[in-house]
């Protein structure tokens, strides 16, 4: 049975938490940093959680884990 293959876009955007959950990117957090406030900058440095419907998606899309 031939390896499958894990998708590179989810290598690179999202990792693995120890309880299983998985973590990505808040949107909206690249640039032009100067012109939002704050309160954006300071939200889009927290980690966000994919839900459980998009979990099953990214598990398929990396089958055996991520970092």
């Amino acid at each position: 049975m031939p390896k499958l293959k894990t998708k590179s876009y989810m290598k690179k955007r999202a990792s693995m938490t120890a309880s299983g959950k998985i973590r990505v990117a808040r949107n909206a957090h690249h640039k032009c940093l100067l012109h939002k406030s704050k309160r954006a900058n300071n939200a889009g440095t927290k980690p966000q959680y994919l839900n459980k419907n998009m979990e099953g998606q990214a598990k398929i899309l990396a089958p055996y884990g991520l970092k």
